[in-house]
């Protein structure tokens, strides 16, 4: 999803596409079914589109009624179940498209005059969502459907139009997480909320199986990345903000703190593997994981423990972008900030808060297996190119480049011969295990 202004306080509706989840659901995904899980909580207010299924939890959640008179869709009926007393809210929402005029969008979508009837009600949808974002252009729709996804920026900006929000399972996994952050809420599930030091202490903990408490260099890294997984979270409460001047800049604020943070982790990797090898290189100052300024650290690295120096080269890419953009934040000109706003040939309109980025800075991101988007105009990474100028989107650049830091850390923990924290404590019964287990099945966010 592109940037915009989609958070608020108090209680946002999420419409969700049955099917989609239904499949989902048939697949194992646990994060589908903790979206489900906050049903009927205050924050988010859960209505699903009409669908038959045979899964529990996707029953619990409300489906709105089509009113029909003589063929034709008249409205569309919501009824709420208000609290576990079962008492009821009902809303009615005018329904005023033409079904001819629907017939021709989902022939131009399909790009055929001969629709299937399955085809047709997919791009309903659309209308339904349209119909529900007249009294709410906050509200989201939640889809796994290729050709809504694909097509969701067109819908705005001709027809139905407006603000849709259309959402993949996993956007929306994300984004709900963020809105609930907003809102100053830390779930570890639909009903159990924990102090933000709590949230991110387990976030931490399960994504860095292998940590273990003692080294000095290593709880410095455990807290590092505590604090790096707080600063995604805050660059992605500005991305949900829109795209403006003060969003820009607070983005802006705690990228560059990410930066330090992601340079300083490898650091602390460094040092502990100086000390932990008995390596007791000088000057400290030459002891780093990038081949440039550690080669001869690294050098006695591969002396004493091949593996680990390995392991270091197969993430060369990764350390080489970061060192890379630590340069020009700290050392060099910094980062230069742009508001961008695009005006598509097909009347397609997005906005974003841009880095620029040099090509060597790009190239960089290439070679850690950067591909195109599959729903949108920016890379995974977050690059957009246009003419010569490159540009970055911080929130999907930072989202990933921890991504791929994580499995870096948690294998480097491994082979420096630490025991896997979270599988020997999942033996025990205690409350913070029981938290743990809970967080781990049922949290939002990645």
């Amino acid at each position: 999803m592109d940037c915009r202004e989609l958070l608020k306080k108090g209680q946002i509706t999420v419409f969700i596409d049955s099917k989609s989840f239904s499949d989902q659901l048939n697949r194992g995904n646990n994060k589908a079914l903790a979206i489900l899980k906050f049903n009927m909580s205050k924050e988010i207010d859960l209505i699903r589109t009409p669908f038959r299924t045979t899964h529990e939890e996707l029953k619990k959640i409300p489906d709105y009624e089509i009113i029909k008179e003589a063929d034709k869709i008249k409205s569309l009926k919501i009824i709420r179940k208000m609290n576990l007393l079962g008492e009821e809210s009902i809303g009615q929402y005018g329904f005023f498209y033409r079904m001819t005029d629907i017939q021709q969008i989902a022939e131009h979508i399909y790009q055929s005059d001969n629709l299937t009837e399955i085809q047709f009600n997919k791009i309903l949808l659309i209308f339904f969502q349209a119909v529900f974002s007249r009294s709410d252009d906050k509200n989201i729709f939640v889809t796994n459907e290729s050709i809504l996804l694909k097509n969701r920026l067109w819908f705005e900006s001709h027809f139905p139009g407006g603000k849709l929000n259309i959402f993949s399972i996993d956007e929306a996994i994300g984004y709900l997480d963020i809105f609930l952050k907003y809102n100053e809420e830390y779930r570890a599930s639909g009903y159990f909320n924990l102090n933000k030091g709590y949230w991110y202490l387990l976030s931490s903990r399960l994504k860095l199986p292998h940590y273990n408490v003692g080294s000095t260099y290593i709880d410095s890294l455990n807290n590092r990345f505590q604090y790096l997984l707080m600063s995604v979270d805050e660059i992605g409460l500005q991305y949900y903000q829109g795209a403006n001047n003060d969003t820009m800049d607070n983005t802006m604020y705690h990228f560059n703190y990410s930066i330090s943070l992601l340079t300083g982790i490898f650091d602390n990797l460094a040092l502990h593997t100086n000390d932990s090898l008995g390596i007791n290189f000088t000057p400290k100052i030459r002891i780093s994981l990038s081949n440039g300024n550690g080669r001869d650290f690294l050098r006695e690295v591969r002396r004493i423990n091949p593996a680990i120096r390995e392991h270091i080269q197969n993430h060369v890419n990764l350390i080489k972008l970061i060192y890379s953009l630590r340069e020009i934040v700290i050392h060099r000109e910094g980062l230069q900030q742009s508001g961008f706003e695009y005006h598509g040939e097909d009347d397609i309109k997005w906005e974003a808060n841009f880095i620029k980025i040099n090509a060597d800075i790009h190239e960089a991101i290439k070679r850690c297996r950067d591909s195109p988007e599959k729903y949108g105009y920016l890379s995974k990474w977050g690059v957009y190119t246009i003419h010569t100028d490159i540009f970055l989107e911080p929130y999907r650049f930072l989202k990933n480049a921890v991504k791929h830091l994580i499995p870096f850390i948690d294998k480097y923990f491994e082979l420096l011969g630490f025991n896997n924290f979270i599988e020997n404590q999942k033996r025990k019964k205690d409350r913070f295990t029981e938290t743990l287990v809970r967080f781990e099945a049922d949290h939002l966010g990645f």
